[in-house]
């Protein structure tokens, strides 16, 4: 009985899978209509598919009723291949509508949300064009160095830009007087001796900006962090059975000041954030 019970579920996905991509493949051709019109027999048939959502946000009229739909879909099945395609499709939206500061921060986040994606490509190709588009040459810049760090296939020498070109000064000689040296010396070490006498001051708040299942994925981007002068840290957290590695920035004496860090870096990284309280 339990193995009928197997055989009938796998069937039931390979048919599902296989009028999926048949509708697909309908879309592509131009045949909307054809797909809406059977459409309300592929939502009875299959209520809890994503396939079928994605398709029913494809063939919407409204954009920004589909926006919604993606939206809903990449919520409520984040697991899914579907999640990932949804969240390519409104990255597009928002560059063809000509919303460039909300595309390069979408599809920034896309790349880094969804690493399984097969579109990597054409998501960093629109983020630059829109970086470029707002004269943000700078942020573009930064994202591919993060982007880079995680995806090192892709092509990054299309766009023209310097990216990898060093910050780091050269440095200069400089000539050293023992007593000034001595005299600092020993200021340092006074202070140290008196800060051990004072309450240490908690700072518990962290701010957390990715979680990846491998961790050279989260050490490089630890190392781009850190590169922009962030105390960032690597540590392993289990979220729903999965171990996982935790990239955070430690650490804040009160929760604003986690937040505006926070802020920051989505504003100049697009990455996502949260504020976790994490005493040492």
């Amino acid at each position: 009985m339990r193995q009928l019970i197997i055989f009938f579920f796998i069937n039931f996905a390979i048919i599902c899978a296989q009028n999926i991509n048949l509708y697909l493949t309908l879309i592509q051709k131009g045949r909307y209509e054809e797909v809406r019109e059977n459409l309300p027999d592929l939502l009875a048939r299959y209520p809890n598919e994503p396939g079928v959502f994605y398709i029913q946000a494809l063939v919407n009229k409204d954009g920004d009723s589909s926006l919604s739909q993606y939206q809903n879909l990449i919520d409520s099945y984040p697991d899914s291949d579907y999640a990932s395609m949804s969240a390519m499709k409104i990255g597009e939206y928002l560059f063809a509508r000509g919303l460039y500061s909300q595309a390069s921060i979408h599809l920034k986040r896309t790349i880094f949300d969804f690493p399984k994606g097969d579109y990597h490509q054409r998501a960093m190709d629109l983020m630059i064009n829109s970086y470029i588009a707002t004269g943000e040459e700078d942020s573009a810049k930064v994202s591919l160095q993060l982007i880079n760090s995680l995806y090192p296939s892709l092509n990054y020498n299309k766009y023209g830009l310097n990216y990898l070109e060093s910050n780091k000064r050269d440095p200069k000689l400089v000539r050293l007087d023992r007593n000034t040296i001595s005299e600092r010396i020993n200021i340092v070490k006074a202070r140290r001796a008196k800060s051990k006498t004072k309450k240490q001051v908690s700072k518990p708040w962290v701010v957390q900006v990715g979680a990846f299942g491998k961790y050279t994925n989260a050490n490089r981007l630890k190392k781009q962090l850190q590169n922009s002068g962030l105390a960032t840290e690597v540590h392993k957290i289990n979220s729903n059975g999965k171990r996982l590695h935790a990239v955070r920035i430690v650490r804040y004496q009160s929760r604003s000041d986690a937040e505006k860090i926070g802020r920051s870096l989505k504003s100049k990284f697009g990455l996502d954030f949260r504020i976790i309280n994490s005493p040492k």
